[in-house]
């Protein structure tokens, strides 16, 4: 008898505990759901929100319901990396001026094992208007026609592979320097995500490449004979900071690959001329977007900018309640360095020094030998073949 009743109790289980698994299975559906619209419309850190709810739920009743936990360890990565984006963005830790010019300010930082720097830049946008906040991002939504503004004709081509969310995509990028036609062309996949960053009043565009052969979201094509796949990360910034101001920033580190050509050449070039003619280009470009390949593509995609938009005037009506005209007196924007550039006899060991000169000679190799099929060694203080 107590045999049977056992029996029966495991076989149909006790009506309250069915009841609590109902109520938990409804939680997990709905906290699921709140997850993926937060990740589709870009809050990340809403997102993170949900996702530990749904971490602690499902830590607490792990038999009584299914939550995505790929989609969850994501996210909270993801929210990580973006606090830890924002720090790099606003904060004076380990950056060194570089270059300051017409409007236009570059740092560069020192990161540990690589010899590669990783460089930001930024500048501010006067006398907009929020179409304009609208225009700004367009240019990184529409992915394929970033060749037609990125600078220096580096970038050939933009696939998008995967459009898995309204900010989000896979693309793969095709790479060709043509001052050095003797290299062969790069490529990249990489994750591109856009965050809403409300308590910022801003949105940032996030893309880091990754070496894997598989993704979740589609198929991974292997790189091309003869085409190296590089190593990137880029960040950009863009900010409503006062009713006719909008910041944007940039941070950049790429790694081509480029065995043979010295890092300190590479640094010199990417702390220079890369950033600054990016930043030229993108004032540009929206200085003449009238008629432009964006303007098209804006008003094919009505909804989709008019929400961004939307975003922009929820702010402003907020500040005219207040009286303010902006939020850059309150919140700090922008690193805390010194205005002028340091000699770099003073700021470098002298090693820094002796790779400095070793760059100096091998960009001058470089441009006096266009078509050659060699390039500069810098270890080896040589004119090498380049394979």
């Amino acid at each position: 008898m107590v045999r049977t009743e056992a029996k029966r109790k495991k076989t149909y289980g006790n009506p309250s505990n069915t009841a609590d698994e109902t109520s938990i299975a409804s939680r997990v559906s709905d906290l699921s759901a709140e997850l993926n619209e937060h990740v589709f419309q870009g809050r990340i850190f809403d997102a993170r929100g949900t996702a530990l709810k749904l971490k602690s739920l499902r830590n607490e009743q792990r038999d009584a319901a299914e939550v995505d936990v790929e989609l969850i360890s994501e996210v909270l990565d993801q929210a990580e990396h973006v606090d830890q984006l924002l720090h790099d963005l606003h904060s004076d830790d380990g950056w060194t001026l570089a270059k300051e010019s017409k409007g236009v300010t570059i740092h560069y930082r020192r990161e540990a094992g690589t010899s590669i720097h990783t460089i930001r830049a930024q500048t501010e946008f006067h006398n907009f208007e929020p179409k304009d906040f609208t225009k700004l991002c367009s240019l990184f939504v529409e992915t394929e026609c970033m060749p037609k503004w990125f600078p220096g004709g580096v970038m050939k081509k933009a696939d998008v592979l995967s459009w898995h969310s309204k900010y989000s995509k896979v693309i793969q990028l095709h790479i060709s320097l043509d001052l050095l036609p003797f290299l062969s062309s790069r490529d990249a996949i990489v994750y591109g995500n856009g965050y809403h960053l409300p308590a910022q009043n801003a949105f940032l565009i996030r893309s880091k490449s990754t070496q894997e052969d598989t993704c979740r979201y589609c198929e991974i094509p292997k790189a091309a004979k003869g085409i190296v796949r590089m190593d990137t990360e880029s960040i950009f910034f863009v900010q409503l900071l006062q009713k006719d101001v909008i910041s944007f920033k940039m941070i950049g580190r790429d790694d081509l690959k480029l065995k043979y050509i010295p890092a300190p050449l590479l640094n010199h070039i990417s702390q220079g001329h890369l950033p600054y003619e990016l930043m030229r280009t993108v004032k540009r470009t929206i200085k003449n977007f009238e008629g432009s390949v964006w303007d098209k593509k804006m008003k094919e995609r009505v909804d989709y900018y008019k929400e961004i938009e939307d975003k922009v005037h929820v702010q402003l009506e907020k500040w005219d309640k207040e009286g303010t005209n902006g939020a850059s007196d309150r919140l700090g924007y922008g690193a805390k360095v010194s205005k002028k550039p340091v000699p770099s006899a003073k700021r470098s060991k002298i090693s820094d020094e002796a790779a400095g000169k070793r760059a100096l000679s091998a960009y001058h190799f470089i441009h006096a030998h266009p078509n050659a099929v060699t390039c500069f060694d810098a270890e080896s203080n040589q004119a090498v073949i380049i394979q």
